[in-house]
């Protein structure tokens, strides 16, 4: 007969004191991602093959017309649009010229997520050989979005331009937004550092 094993269950000081670990990492790298994402800022000069831009968020779009018209790059893809939603009431919300409109911009409207997106970013992209991409939305949300696009455009250049968004010390809407952002961005990165590790054990 063996003898018993000692088993050391969790006291209730442990249990706080984990508890207080999880907590304090998940606040500081909350002020973390928001220090870093508010510090982002667009590229001075840019030179691209095509801009992409995912709807969701105020000003994106704009800000993707805004380049497409100065030349930044040579069409641009909407990904993201709602099935329900009419090209003319796409084209009235950017306000942008009807014959620029029909000649160099696409409409994506499978992707109803994140993840959505980058499938359609790439297939675009493949589809029209472009190889340098300015990527276009909010500044909370370009790091998950950037993310994703790697995932699957490990071979393109992504040029991140993010889009100014109220600060999460501004306004209970906007740091409950960043807060629900940044654990979506944390699922997806250790998903990705997941894909790699197991990625090298392969090789």
């Amino acid at each position: 007969m063996s003898p018993p094993r000692a088993s050391f269950p969790l006291t209730g000081h442990a249990v706080r004191a984990v508890s207080f670990l999880i907590v304090f990492g998940l606040m500081a790298g909350f002020a973390g991602f928001a220090g870093h994402v508010s510090a982002s800022s667009p590229p001075q000069d840019v030179d691209a093959d095509a801009i992409i831009v995912l709807t969701g968020g105020e000003g994106r779009l704009q800000t993707a017309v805004h380049l497409l018209e100065i030349g930044a790059g040579e069409r641009v893809l909407i990904s993201g649009v709602n099935p329900d939603v009419s090209e003319e009431a796409v084209r009235a919300t950017s306000d942008i010229d009807p014959d620029l409109f029909a000649c160099c911009i696409d409409l994506g409207r499978e992707a109803a997520d994140t993840v959505g997106n980058a499938r359609e970013a790439v297939v675009w992209a493949q589809a029209n050989g472009f190889q340098r991409i300015i990527v276009v939305t909010s500044d909370y949300h370009m790091p998950r979005a950037i993310l994703e696009l790697r995932a699957l455009m490990p071979e393109h250049d992504l040029i991140a331009w993010p889009v100014p968004s109220p600060r999460p010390w501004e306004t209970a809407t906007a740091a409950r937004r960043w807060a629900l952002e940044y654990l979506k961005f944390s699922a997806v990165f250790f998903r990705e550092m997941a894909r790699g590790a197991f990625s090298g054990d392969e090789r």
